[in-house]
């Protein structure tokens, strides 16, 4: 119920902020995707929170983002890093990795029906498609972005008996 509210308030202020700004309708949907990368993981922390599951949920945000600053700099000025526009650390895209990681967390824990699920996959999908617009990323770039996402959502650490288990959870 929160989630709906939440996904709600947060399609409600995208639409507002696309047709108050006097920007073009291009930089509308790059500053769309910009706001999504922060709204889906927002939504999947409410609704972690909520769970009594915001310490892993977050603990697996903050690794993904690691991970994907980590790759960027590692790349250095590797082709693959480098971004359509000229600059480099493209690799994997950052706005894409944090929607996808939202999407999958909400799909996974918070929405039941199937509309909602598309509904935060789509969104998320804008995000890396924003992304390919503003032309601050290739499509290869968001498609990764949209798999570390995913994959550190599914992705299940647990620490027993001082040993590490790490398995992946594949329910959609």
């Amino acid at each position: 119920m929160v989630v709906k509210w939440v996904m709600s308030r947060v399609a409600t202020a995208v639409v507002v902020c696309a047709l108050v700004s006097p920007a073009q309708a291009g930089d509308n949907f790059r500053k769309a995707g910009d706001v999504l990368q922060v709204a889906l993981p927002v939504a999947a922390m409410v609704c972690a929170a909520r769970k009594h599951d915001f310490a892993p949920a977050a603990l697996r945000f903050v690794g993904q983002e690691v991970a994907v600053e980590a790759s960027k700099h590692a790349l250095g000025n590797a082709s693959i890093n480098q971004r359509p526009n000229g600059n480099s650390y493209g690799f994997p895209s950052g706005h894409t990795a944090a929607a996808f990681y939202g999407a999958s967390y909400l799909s996974r824990q918070c929405l039941h029906s199937r509309g909602g699920k598309i509904l935060a996959f789509s969104l998320a999908t804008a995000v890396g498609a924003s992304r390919i617009h503003a032309n601050s990323h290739t499509v290869g770039q968001v498609i990764a972005g949209a798999l570390v996402g995913v994959a550190f959502d599914r992705v299940k650490v647990t620490f027993e008996d001082k040993r590490v288990h790490v398995g992946v959870r594949y329910e959609f």
